[in-house]
């Protein structure tokens, strides 16, 4: 795609990806990230997209809107985009045409976005066995989308760690607020401010004082185990 070089072409190009920017943030609003929100060249894809399919309705309805207005009042030229251009738009009021290009941008793309993705009409049994009908989520911001997620929040109470690597060594030690898990959308891995010596079996021996943390990647192969310590161990390891 060429990029644009005058302004009536920067103009265009802005009107082409205005409206799906909206609408898939406002989606995105109600129903979180997706996998390919995450990458520029998909959002900026899929916006176009959108924008095609709003510009397109724009447009039809507009030329209906115009055709039924001239055939009513029998005036041919009433409405014509042509006039307008040559000489109309200068009579138009700046409010106006700012009021109207943020409601086709921005509003109606962000209102449909919000209707499609809020909720629907469902119906269900209430307490007494009677019909009712509810409006109900379609869709749920995910906060936790993985598993991984998850205990990663949940980290956030002290607790001992051991992270069985690919290699069949084990990592481990005290995990607290000096730590570190990184979730959903980028790769798993962790940060354990005060690592442990671990045996071969996976025990807890001691804690390193010269260590200042340690970092591990974790891959599908890895073997991730979360313990709660003993109010012993938790005085020891300080």
């Amino acid at each position: 795609m060429n990029v644009p070089e005058s302004l009536p072409q920067v103009l265009i190009f802005i009107a082409m990806l205005v409206p799906g920017i909206s609408f898939v943030t406002v989606r995105t609003w109600f129903v979180g990230w997706r996998a390919p929100d995450h990458g520029a060249g998909a959002r900026i894809l899929e916006a176009l997209y959108v924008s095609a399919i709003f510009v397109i309705v724009y447009v039809g309805l507009g030329l209906a809107a115009v055709g039924l207005a001239s055939e009513v009042t029998g005036m041919v030229t009433l409405g014509s985009f042509e006039n307008w251009i040559d000489d109309g738009w200068r009579d138009t009021p700046a409010w106006w045409i700012g009021l109207v290009v943020v409601l086709l941008l921005v509003m109606i793309p962000g209102g449909v976005a919000a209707a499609m993705s809020s909720g629907r009409v469902v119906s269900e049994l209430d307490d007494e066995g009677n019909v009712v009908r509810k409006l109900r989520r379609i869709n749920r911001n995910q906060g936790t989308p993985r598993a991984w997620d998850l205990a990663g929040y949940g980290a956030e109470t002290p607790r001992f760690v051991r992270v069985k690597t690919t290699t069949g060594v084990y990592v481990g030690g005290w995990f607290d607020v000096q730590g570190y898990v990184s979730t959903y959308p980028f790769e798993r891995d962790i940060f354990i401010a005060h690592q442990w010596r671990m045996s071969k079996q996976g025990e807890f021996l001691e804690p390193l004082s010269d260590s200042l943390g340690v970092w591990v990647p974790i891959t599908d192969d890895c073997l991730v185990e979360w313990i709660d310590a003993p109010a012993q161990k938790d005085e020891k390891q300080r």
